[in-house]
């Protein structure tokens, strides 16, 4: 049994990662802006009480971060897995149309927001003896791959997110805490738009199984959900 903490769980990628955790017997603190909201989640909560436990978290808000951190080390005097799953897209952006604070807004939730998290909880993850930390990203973050136009926000933010990562892989590496890149794929979330091939509970098992696997002869990859090394 594993103790994983999931950001962005209300929906999508991250509400399949709760599920499948907590169908295996993991114990999962489920964040997200507005618990509230989150019916589908909270549905989990009610399914599986002992596994699930959601909390009120806002990657962009450092105390929101602190609150969330208080709750879950009242509960838990250690952290195995921080998957931070939160991200925002930004849709129709050109050259011309380019909104900086849109742009900021982006970078806030895909590049400083795990930051912010991770910052806060690796006391927690310091108290495992399995820890791991899985930055969730997206191909459209590799600079070698990318083609055609648009998604300045998305693209340039995670690939910060990438490069940010990496240092901090060597970082934590003589904590033994390993660091892992993960794109999730193409997937069928309100994000990833109906076109997308990939189902979100597809995504979510074929991450859960890579991140089984990962040692700390593995920190710093860029990943795919089913394995595969993407190039920076």
């Amino acid at each position: 049994m594993r103790t994983v903490l999931v950001t962005g769980s209300n929906r999508g990628i991250g509400l399949a990662l709760v599920h499948q955790l907590a169908a295996q017997g993991d114990v999962v603190f489920a964040t997200c802006r507005d618990p509230e909201g989150a019916t589908e989640l909270r549905s989990l909560a009610h399914r599986y009480p002992e596994q699930v436990h959601m909390v009120s978290l806002d990657v962009t808000d450092a105390a929101s971060i602190q609150r969330a951190f208080q709750i879950i080390a009242r509960m838990t005097p250690a952290l195995d897995w921080l998957i931070n799953n939160a991200g925002v897209l930004i849709e129709g952006e050109t050259l011309a149309t380019l909104d900086f604070d849109k742009m900021a807004y982006a970078f806030d939730v895909n590049t400083f927001g795990p930051f912010r998290v991770v910052q806060r909880f690796l006391p927690l993850l310091r108290g495992s003896k399995q820890p791991l930390i899985c930055q969730m990203t997206s191909i459209m973050g590799s600079i070698s791959l990318t083609e055609g136009t648009g998604y300045y926000s998305y693209r340039g933010s995670k690939a910060a997110l990438n490069m940010m990562s990496k240092v901090l892989a060597a970082e934590l590496r003589p904590l033994g805490i390993p660091v892992v890149l993960m794109h999730p794929g193409w997937v069928r979330t309100r994000m990833g738009g109906p076109e997308a091939p990939l189902r979100p509970e597809d995504s979510a098992r074929g991450i859960l199984r890579v991140l089984s696997t990962v040692t700390l002869r593995d920190t710093g990859r860029f990943l795919t959900w089913e394995g595969k090394e993407l190039p920076w």
